[in-house]
């Protein structure tokens, strides 16, 4: 083949090639030589309120921000609602709805595992508690729960809200029914408020609760897990814990002298708690380990209830936890079942000392709260005879004592002059001297005749 031909082929080949190229730029691609689309995310409108919400809170809008995550956990609550709402709470400096928002979402088994989240949430809630109660929200599952017009949680809560002390509006709101009343929180302590959807009624209840005052300051690193252990035994007996910093918010001067069992008990009578709990660790006197010291009181009644010294030699921190774990729950059950009984005391006169053994009770006319078991009694007064008597006080019981007491024998003191001799006392000397003189009369006498009749010489 020529030259010339091989050209005029070669061309025309390049030409046919090029029209086909054409004709693919126009025709239109086959739908299987189309490339996909990504598909369009829907977001639902929970999801829609929730990103304004957070842009608002990033603007630093708290009020768009509150209106728009309110209104998302309304529509869809969820953990992670309560975890916006926790930040918001903690961006507007409320630190203690804050903490209470994200405990929740941190106990919340339903929430999204998201480690930078629940990191977030841990360091929020790390803080010092600020003084606060309790209140169980008992009700009928699914309605939304506020407090102070401010949205919280949804029923079951899955742990009591943490409220400031003092008024509050709490409410739980039904798709056609809402329910609220206000209720006075008290710091420390643990309220049960039921709402009864048929009546439409609300009952507060307040949990009885011991005073806990901890000494464990010798061993910092299990400060934690001994106050866990604690909350665990006092909730084993049906008690909620009132920590000693939460007391004395109702009572801050007694602050000085907590150490003292008897500031304890007042400081029980003030915050109206029936029982204490004193623990204190010491470091052993000798050799390596700890003294675990536990002390169970009655406000009204000077003897413990019970009381136990636990020594754990070579312990670290793990065994101390552990022991206390062991002896805690025991003797708390076994003191708060130990019965009392009422003593009264009055006499005749009054104002006399009432002792039970060494222990001073008071002074006539007398009332005291005792353990009822048999006591050994002494009543006094100065001028009269004491009275030692053993009385067994019943549970339950009033035992009265009227008392005459009498009066001492009185004794009688003589006091006599020492003698003086006999050759010093003067009426014997004058008795001497006036015989003496007697005689010497006499004598005189018995010289001169009677009559001078008889005398010879006479004239």
């Amino acid at each position: 083949m020529s030259a010339r031909r091989i050209i005029r082929w070669g061309g025309a080949a390049v030409a046919v090639t090029m029209l086909f190229l054409a004709l693919l730029v126009v025709m239109p691609q086959p739908t299987w030589a189309r490339p996909r689309k990504a598909p369009m995310v829907q977001l639902s409108p929970a999801e829609k309120l929730t990103e304004q919400g957070l842009q608002a809170l990033n603007d630093h809008d708290y009020s768009r921000a509150y209106a728009a995550l309110s209104e998302a956990f309304r529509l869809t609550p969820s953990a992670e609602g309560l975890l916006h709402l926790g930040r918001l709470a903690a961006a507007e400096q409320r630190t203690l709805e804050s903490q209470d928002l994200l405990r929740r979402y941190l106990l919340d088994p339903a929430r999204k595992p998201d480690e930078a989240m629940m990191q977030l949430a841990q360091e929020l809630t790390s803080g010092a508690l600020p003084p606060s109660g309790r209140a169980m929200m008992l009700a009928d599952p699914g309605a939304l729960v506020s407090v102070d017009e401010r949205l919280v949680g949804v029923l079951p809560l899955p742990s009591p809200l943490l409220l400031s002390p003092g008024e509050h509006r709490l409410a739980i709101e039904y798709p056609n029914k809402r329910l609220g009343g206000q209720v006075a929180i008290a710091a420390g302590r643990q309220f049960e408020v039921r709402f009864d959807r048929g009546t439409g009624t609300l009952l507060v209840s307040l949990l009885p609760a011991v005073l806990t005052v901890s000494e464990f300051g010798t061993l910092p690193e299990a400060q934690g897990e001994l106050a866990t252990t604690i909350e665990q035994s006092v909730r084993a007996v049906d008690h909620t814990v009132l920590p000693l910093d939460q007391a004395l918010v109702s009572a801050p001067h007694l602050r000085d002298c907590v150490s003292k069992p008897s500031c304890q008990q007042l400081l029980a009578q003030k915050v109206d708690v029936e029982y204490i709990l004193h623990a204190s660790l010491r470091r052993a006197e000798k050799g390596e380990g700890y003294l675990l010291k536990l002390a169970v009181r009655h406000r009204d009644i000077a003897d413990p209830a019970a009381a136990s010294d636990a020594q754990c030699p070579r312990c670290q921190a793990a065994d101390v936890v552990t022991l206390l774990g062991k002896t805690l729950p025991t003797m708390l059950a076994g003191a708060l079942k130990r019965k009392n009984a009422t003593l009264t005391v009055s006499t005749q006169p009054v104002s006399a000392e009432v002792l039970s053994g060494k222990t001073r009770l008071g002074m006539t006319p007398l009332r005291r709260l005792l353990w009822a078991d048999p006591i050994q009694l002494t009543v006094r007064s100065a001028g009269y005879r004491p009275v030692h008597t053993e009385v067994t006080l019943t549970p339950n019981q009033t035992l009265a004592l009227d008392l005459s007491l009498e009066p001492a024998a009185q004794t009688v003191v003589r006091t006599e002059k020492p003698k003086t001799p006999l050759y010093r006392r003067f009426w014997l000397w004058t008795g001497v001297g006036v015989a003496a003189a007697a005689v010497a009369t006499g004598l005189v006498l018995g010289l001169v005749p009677v009559s001078h009749d008889k005398v010879g010489w006479l004239p």
